[in-house]
């Protein structure tokens, strides 16, 4: 802060922060009457002296050292209310926010990706491409788009780039539940995945051709946008089609080596993190009241010489100090946000304590304790360094996230190397909870169990048992089973169900018979395939339904 900061007062924005503490003023001007009164010569009772001993008993008065010392004290404690009070004139300029830019790379999947004049094939040659530009290591969180005729997203914005390799070598052109080239739509579903990104990030295409209608909509794009598009054209030059004129957009055409991407992953690492210009916030200002503080305090060194003491006013000073406690409606006058949360979090008080906590990794550490494990995870996604990834990893844990649970410890390890060791450990006792987790939702202990005999194809009947009925023990033996008669049965009601993957699954709350909602727990779901490229093409198919309606494969 300059200098003129503090003199250029600009008396149309000056305010009190705390104006109730003016009130104050009220009661110093009663102390003020009281000790004027007090101090008035006292004449009466020196008239019972004679005249000629009171020039010996009595020393002259000087009334400067009564006076003085009661204006100071009044001035004083006047600065130090008014400082209490919070003048201020000016806003507080909040520096630059510092974001990370993302990559979401967009993959084509039309059939011209699957001409072989570019060995061994121009799809395959665009997903060694996208393992390429990943191991050029970028930096940035990336994400997966797929499109032909429909767009749909692969995968959201992650750092484990060992997970986008997987997807993305499962990609192909059937998988895609209507065919042809989109872009329009395509660029509507980027644009709409890349509002929430406050910095300038990179669309990296992955295509064969640039047709006229494609270029004006990249431009157009481009130049109503911060983000950039970088576009690798996987196919011979003589089928890239027309070129792009804007400074937004780069094209690269595919190399033999890693140059092509290479390059492309330099740009997004130069460009990786973003500061936002900084600006006035309107709710914050700046506190200028311990520019009052300091004349207060020469002012009561005075207050120690011969004479200057007054003495039972401290006790007025002392009763207005009183109300200290982190719990007091005026804690804010002498205690940061900060300090009041680590009282009440050593009080045990945690959930008080990270609602003042000011502090991202402390006010985590509290929501934890307090056992909000979703306020928690939430509070250390905004902590970018390697503790406050491994924290967020401890909570999700707690909320059965193992996924992302996983990825968060692997991205503290990424940033920091000294917690490996913690990670590894956060790791391992994350798959043993996920194990145990798994082993209660096939057998839930507190459920019903189903005792039911296997049914064979015969034509025996199932019938309740009777009084009548043959009681066999453990050693009876049976040496021939009926094929035909009555069958015993005996089945326990239960609510565990099986199910099986469904093609087309409704959306919102899962419902049963008679519109009943189901437990999902109480589910025994058969196994799903196991190919990767199948999964996607039901899923495709299953977003094709719901979000493209209008578009017919």
């Amino acid at each position: 802060m300059n200098f003129s900061d503090y003199t250029n007062i600009d008396w149309h924005q000056f305010h009190f922060l705390r104006p109730a503490a003016l009130y104050l003023l009220i009661p110093l001007a009663v102390i003020a009457v009281l000790l004027a009164l007090g101090n008035r010569e006292r004449t009466k009772w020196k008239q019972f002296i004679i005249p000629q001993f009171r020039r010996y008993m009595f020393s002259p008065g000087n009334r400067r050292a009564v006076i003085l010392p009661l204006v100071l004290f009044i001035v004083g404690i006047t600065l130090i209310i008014v400082g209490v009070a919070g003048p201020t004139w000016k806003k507080i300029e909040v520096p630059g926010q510092k974001v990370q830019a993302v990559v979401m790379v967009v993959m084509d999947l039309s059939k011209s990706m699957l001409a072989k004049d570019i060995p061994p094939g121009r799809l395959e040659r665009a997903k060694l491409k996208l393992s390429d530009f990943l191991d050029a290591k970028p930096g940035a969180a990336t994400g997966l788009l797929a499109y032909a005729g429909t767009p749909h997203l692969v995968l959201p914005f992650t750092s484990d780039y060992a997970l986008i390799k997987f997807q993305a070598g499962s990609l192909d052109n059937w998988e895609m539940p209507v065919q042809g080239r989109n872009t329009e739509l395509m660029m509507r579903i980027v644009d709409t995945l890349m509002q929430p990104i406050l910095a300038p990030s990179h669309i990296v295409l992955m295509t064969d051709s640039i047709s006229s209608t494609d270029a004006g909509i990249f431009e157009n794009y481009a130049a109503s946008h911060i983000h950039k598009l970088e576009v690798l054209l996987v196919s011979p030059a003589s089928a890239q089609g027309v070129p792009l004129h804007n400074k937004n957009i780069n094209v690269t055409p595919v190399t033999l080596d890693t140059t092509d991407v290479g390059s492309i992953a330099g740009r997004v690492r130069d460009q990786l993190i973003f500061e936002k210009d900084e600006k006035k916030d309107d709710r914050h200002w700046q506190d200028m009241g311990y520019l009052l503080i300091l004349p207060a305090l020469l002012i009561a060194l005075y207050w120690f010489r011969k004479g200057w003491a007054i003495q039972w006013c401290w006790a007025a000073l002392m009763l207005a100090l009183g109300g200290c406690s982190v719990n007091s409606r005026e804690a804010d006058w002498w205690y940061t946000k900060d300090y009041q949360a680590q009282v009440l979090y050593n009080e045990g008080k945690y959930t008080e304590a990270a609602d003042r906590f000011k502090d991202l990794p402390h006010k985590g550490v509290a929501y934890y304790k307090a056992g909000d494990y979703e306020a928690a995870a939430e509070v250390f996604a905004l902590d970018t360094t390697a503790a406050g990834q491994y924290n967020r990893g401890l909570s999700l844990t707690k909320l059965g996230k193992y996924d992302e649970a996983m990825e968060a410890f692997s991205l503290a390890e990424q940033k920091d190397s000294s917690f490996k060791r913690l990670a590894e450990a956060g790791k391992q006792h994350l798959n043993v909870t996920k194990v145990e987790t798994d082993s209660v939702m096939r057998y839930d202990k507190k459920s019903d169990s189903v005792v039911k005999k296997a049914q064979g194809k015969d034509s025996l009947k199932e019938r309740k048992p009777t009084a009548q009925d043959q009681k066999l023990a453990s050693e009876t033996q049976v040496k021939d089973l009926p094929k035909s008669g009555d069958r015993l049965t005996e089945e326990v009601k239960s609510n565990i169900h099986e199910a099986h993957e469904s093609d087309d699954p409704p959306s919102g709350d899962s419902t049963g018979k008679a519109g009943k909602p189901l437990d999902m727990k109480n589910l025994i779901l058969r196994k799903p395939p196991a190919d990767p490229g199948m999964f996607l093409h039901k899923r495709f198919v299953l977003q094709q339904k719901r979000y493209y309606k209008n578009i017919k494969p």
